[in-house]
Order: C-alpha cells, then sequence, then structure tokens
C-alpha cells in the first residue's frame, strides 16, 4: 500500500515520524516492559528504511546534477543536507551511491534500496569485488559478485572480508592465491630494536599468512596460562606470548637439530591430492587458533619439507591418503649427510651455514620424489622459498648440487621425465593413498603421487615472476 504513496504524503510521513520520536525518552516509561522489545524492533526497522532513503535521496540529486560534479560534489552535498554525517561515515554512503549506479551493481542496488543490505555492508561489498574481481576468472565474476551480496543481507563486515581468500582460491585465476601470497611476502619485515632510553627496546613484525600459522602453532600452546603452586597466571597476554616466543628462539639455536616439534607446535595443512599436484586451489590449515586460514598450493609443497608442518593429502572424496608420513622428511642421518656434502645452503653463492637449512627434495616429494640423499639439497628459509615460486630446478652432479635458474626449469624437467616414462596420462587414485597401485611414498619412476594428475607447464614474466592469467604482469620485485 506504501508503494501508492505520493512524495508529499511521504514527506509529510517523515515529518510526523521525526516529531513522534522527539523526546521519546521521556514517555517510555509508559509503556510495558514487554513492548520494549517489539518497539525496538520497529525503531531498528525504521533505521534500515532510513538508511536505504539516504542511498536513495543522493542518488536522485546526483543523476540531477543537484550535487555538483564528481564524488566531491556529492560529499559536500551530502555534509550540507545531513550534517549528521559531519561526525563520519559520509564516505560510505557516497561509495555506494557512485556504485549502484553502475549497471553490474544492479542487485547491490536493489538489495540496498529495499532495506536488506546496510550501506556499511554494501561500501564492504564493493570494497572486496573490486579488489578481487581482476583476480577472479571471468565467467565466475557475476557468480560472485551476487554470493557476496547474499551474505550482505545476513552477514556482517568480517565475514564479507574473510570469504576473500576462499573465493580467489576458488574462482581465481590459476595460480592467484599463489601469486599474491608471494607479493605479500615482499612486505614482511623484523625491525631493528628501536630504545626508548627506559630498558626496554621495541621491535616492529609485519609477516605473512604462512608466517602467521606458522608462528600461532608454535606460541599458541606455549603462551597459555601456566598457574604455579596454586596461584593464577597472573601475566597479561602479551607478556606470555612474548616469553613463549622468546623460548622458542632460545630452542632453535640451542639445538643443532632445529627446534623441537611436538603435536601442539606442529602445524597441519590439509590439501586435496589433485590440487597438490596440479598447484591449484589452496591448503588450509586445521587443528590450532589458525583453523581455516588459507596457503597457496606452491608454498604447501614447500612445507612438505618442513618436519614441523604435517601435510594431510585428501582424495577426492576428502578421504585421507596421507597423514605426514614420515618418509617424505629426510631422517637425522641424511641430514648430517648434507651437510658435509653441501657445506650450507647451495644456493649459488648463498653463505648460509647447513644448520640453519632446510633438506630440500630436488624432485619435489608431492610429485613423488624419494626421499634420499642423492634427491636432496640444502637451502636457507630464503632460497627455499624462491626456488618454489620461480620453479627452479637442480640435480646432483659428481656430489654437488647444480641449479638450473631458468625460471620455470622445474615443470620443464618433471614434464620431460614423465613423458619419458609414459605416464603423461592420468592414473587412478585408491581410497588407500596408492596411485595405480603404487605406495605414495616410493620412489617411483612414473612419478608416485603425482602419477594421477600432470602439472601444467607455469609460464614467467622477464621478472622471473609467475604469469596467473589475472591481467597484468606484476611489477618486478624488491629485490633480485
Amino acid at each position: 500500500m506504501s508503494g501508492g504513496m505520493s512524495f508529499a504524503r511521504r514527506r509529510g510521513a517523515v515529518e510526523q515520524a521525526c516529531r513522534a520520536l522527539e523526546g521519546l525518552s521521556a514517555q517510555l516509561w509508559q509503556c510495558q516492559g514487554s513492548e520494549l522489545g517489539p518497539f525496538m524492533a520497529l525503531v531498528d526497522r525504521l533505521g534500515e528504511q532510513v538508511e536505504a532513503s539516504r542511498v536513495a535521496v543522493l542518488a536522485e540529486a546526483v543523476d540531477r546534477g543537484e550535487t555538483g560534479p564528481g564524488t566531491h560534489g556529492a560529499h559536500a552535498w551530502l555534509l550540507e543536507w545531513a550534517p549528521s554525517f559531519r561526525a563520519g561515515g559520509s564516505a560510505r554512503v557516497v561509495k555506494v551511491v557512485d556504485a549502484v549506479r553502475e549497471t553490474r551493481y544492479a542487485g547491490l542496488a536493489a538489495a540496498v534500496l529495499a532495506a536488506r543490505v546496510p550501506v556499511g555492508n554494501a561500501a564492504c561489498v564493493v570494497d572486496e569485488f573490486e579488489r578481487i574481481a581482476p583476480r577472479l576468472r571471468p565467467e565466475a565474476v557475476p557468480a560472485v559478485l551476487d554470493g557476496l551480496v547474499v551474505l550482505a543481507e545476513d552477514g556482517g563486515r568480517r565475514e564479507i572480508r574473510e570469504l576473500r581468500h576462499r573465493l580467489i582460491a576458488t574462482y581465481g585465476c590459476t595460480g592467484e592465491l599463489q601469486a599474491g601470497q608471494n607479493r605479500l611476502r615482499e612486505q614482511t619485515l623484523l625491525s631493528q630494536p628501536f630504545d626508548d632510553g627506559s630498558g626496554l627496546f621495541e621491535y616492529r613484525m609485519v609477516v605473512d599468512v604462512e608466517a602467521k600459522a606458522v608462528i600461532e602453532a608454535a606460541v599458541g600452546a606455549l603462551s597459555a596460562p601456566r598457574p604455579a603452586e596454586g596461584e593464577p597466571d597472573r601475566r597479561p597476554s602479551g607478556q606470555r606470548r612474548f616469553e613463549a616466543l622468546l623460548e622458542v628462539v632460545r630452542r632453535g639455536v640451542a639445538s643443532a637439530e632445529g627446534v623441537p616439534t611436538t603435536t601442539k607446535a606442529q602445524l597441519f595443512v590439509t590439501m586435496s591430492l589433485a590440487d597438490l599436484v596440479t598447484r591449484v586451489g589452496a591448503g588450509t590449515v586445521f587443528g590450532s587458533a589458525q583453523a581455516g586460514t588459507l596457503l597457496g598450493p606452491e608454498t604447501v609443497r614447500r612445507l612438505a619439507c618442513d618436519g614441523g608442518v604435517v601435510p594431510t593429502v585428501l582424495g577426492s572424496k576428502g578421504e585421507i591418503l596421507d597423514l605426514g608420513a614420515t618418509a617424505r622428511l629426510f631422517s637425522p642421518a641424511q641430514t648430517r649427510a648434507l651437510w658435509l656434502r653441501d657445506g650450507g645452503c647451495s644456493f649459488p653463492d648463498c653463505t648460509v651455514p647447513a644448520s640453519w637449512c632446510d633438506a630440500h627434495h630436488l624432485w619435489h616429494w608431492s610429485d613423488g620424489g624419494p626421499t634420499g640423499v642423492n634427491n636432496a639439497a640444502l637451502l636457507c628459509g630464503r632460497h627455499h622459498t624462491v626456488v618454489h615460486t620461480k620453479g627452479f630446478h637442480g640435480e646432483v652432479v659428481d656430489g654437488q648440487v647444480l641449479w638450473d635458474l631458468t625460471p620455470g626449469s622445474y615443470d620443464h624437467w618433471l614434464a620431460a621425465r614423465r613423458a619419458a616414462a609414459g605416464d603423461a596420462t592420468a592414473g587412478t587414485c585408491g581410497a588407500d593413498g596408492r596411485v595405480d597401485g603404487v605406495d605414495l611414498h616410493e620412489a617411483h619412476p612414473a612419478g608416485g603421487v603425482g602419477a594421477n594428475a600432470a602439472p601444467a607447464v607455469r609460464a614467467y614474466d622477464v621478472w622471473g615472476q609467475l604469469i596467473t592469467g589475472a591481467g597484468d604482469s606484476p611489477p618486478p620485485p624488491r629485490r633480485p
């Protein structure tokens, strides 16, 4: 019935509603306690309609040219006629108005004007969609936007933002999640200590999603409150976390074999066998406070060399094919042999000592490579990441590791090996964790883990950065 009201009648009704709410607090004593809840629901509904009406009025003013040119004009007009926004919030309304006037946001516009999506949620949808749209496969873009609008109707801004990485992993261009995480890794840092003269020193640390998951897996258990002799642990959370991190560092530098790992300090990551082999999708952290964190596929492949990370390989129906079998890890004896052979990081011109290095599978464990000294090379953390990110291939020749620093050389080597072995066709994977009847961890010339799917040979730009198909090439890296 309200749809047939003229503008004049609507304006009169709004003026009457304003008068009805003026001085309301002085009259609330007259209502019954049971009436307060329903009345609050009515006021809340009115507030939703007011928010939607603000967008509608500003959009009409912009369309008629009443606001002057551009976003600045719309912002100034809103502050002039809606002074409550001088306290903040006008930018969200202007952003939503700009968006709802675009054809692609027709669904969002309808939801906002019908008061189904709050303005704050709508602005968040626009921000997130603009951020991820260039990284999505073109055919998936409309469905992703529709999904964000549906989520905005019942969810909050935090839920909308948290969906970003899952959407990129599911609907993004091939390799886009991994490429994005690689770019963020370039921004990680640990500052030099700042001395304020008080005897305390301040560090600034910025970490990426992988480092956050690893740090929290180690620090989380150690930072729990620990009562002593019946007395509660009165240390603040920040102090407990600092002391836990310090303990992890002390253990690391005190043990030549590396940081002692326990179940509570390990990081568990699940990923399907097909995605692990073909480098698509994402690995998902579970079993810790970081459960749900997504890691790019190449990151998971690199972490498979890490004794503190347990990769859980899943079949096509979600069944567990392998839970971090120890055969993927080099034994202490093998590691010591690598220390003697390589002497330190095997990457050209690197001087990091052996005790600070990882044992890397030259023929990746995820592709069926054996865990043996002749298939291993010591790499420091930095160069271990570089080797996986840029797809470098190495081989042991006369007791020395030789690296082919052509981006994608590992992919070409693996494709040639599989072609020579005649296993280019897809195999089958059983629920017992065997691929074409071969155990996942046996050294198998036909590819072991990777025999059931052949990963595509990746392409790299002139900077050695992975090309994901998401549009423009990324900028050159900050460091060579």
